[in-house]
């Protein structure tokens, strides 16, 4: 694929919805799901959990974010905190980012 390619508009199929800049909505084998509109790979089916059904997951400190996110949310939350981030399989594209209580044992 070109440099020039990369840069074009994904182009709308028929049964496609976008969903935002990097997903569309497509029915693949009659059920709807989550697909890359830069590589056009497959995410996870569409629904209210589709996050928690990704291969590429990242989780770590807040502050792997930038400086301007602190490690220290005891100081504010009566919780800790991890950032996660959710990549498409296929190219890698952040699809979301975002800083949520750390699971059940799990410290950042």
């Amino acid at each position: 694929m070109s440099k020039a390619d990369t840069n074009t508009a994904h182009q709308m199929l028929a049964d496609e919805q976008a969903v935002d800049d990097n997903l569309v909505q497509r029915l693949m084998d009659g059920s709807p799901h989550y697909v890359c509109r830069h590589c056009d790979t497959p995410v996870a089916p569409a629904g209210p959990d589709w996050r928690h059904r990704l291969t590429k997951v990242f989780e770590g400190a807040p502050s792997t974010a930038g400086p301007h996110l602190n490690d220290n949310a005891r100081h504010y939350l009566d919780m800790d905190v991890v950032l996660r981030q959710g990549f498409c399989p296929g190219c890698f594209t952040a699809l979301f980012t975002e800083t949520v209580p750390a699971r059940n044992g799990e410290t950042p």
